[in-house]
């Protein structure tokens, strides 16, 4: 027996989830609609790691204007993250009507969360500051 086969059969580092992994790694499997609450292993779990965090994917209104967009545009669009694929003018536009919609002058659209949390820092913050 090598060292791994003892690992796993004594529940070594992976303890109890030994049974469960592909090796070392453990791919968690959930089950049910992508939704703030999913199932995994039979037990309701609560899933911070998806981009539905309020459950909004799932509304009928959203899907069908998901369905809708993918027919006139492609599944590619809007290509990625703006600093590494480009700007468009849908962009702005969406930009420009989220800013009116809250009633502010203009606004910014960060689609993914790193860009985000560098932004908010940016706008908060400047070259005197000192953030601990």
């Amino acid at each position: 027996m090598d060292l791994f086969e003892k690992l796993l059969a004594d529940n070594g580092p992976l303890g109890k989830h030994s049974e469960i992994s592909e090796g070392y790694f453990t791919f968690p499997k959930l089950e049910g609609e992508i939704a703030p609450r999913m199932k995994f292993m039979g037990k309701e779990v609560l899933t911070w790691s998806l981009n539905n965090y309020l459950g909004l994917g799932n509304l009928p209104e959203v899907r069908e204007a998901d369905a809708k967009a993918a027919a006139d545009w492609g599944l590619a669009y809007p290509m990625g993250a703006r600093m590494m694929s480009g700007n468009t003018d849908y962009h702005e536009e969406l930009e420009q009507s989220l800013a009116s919609f809250v009633g502010k002058e203009s606004g910014y659209l960060l689609n993914y969360g790193y860009q985000g949390v560098l932004s908010i820092i940016d706008a908060l913050v400047d070259r005197k500051d000192v953030i601990v």
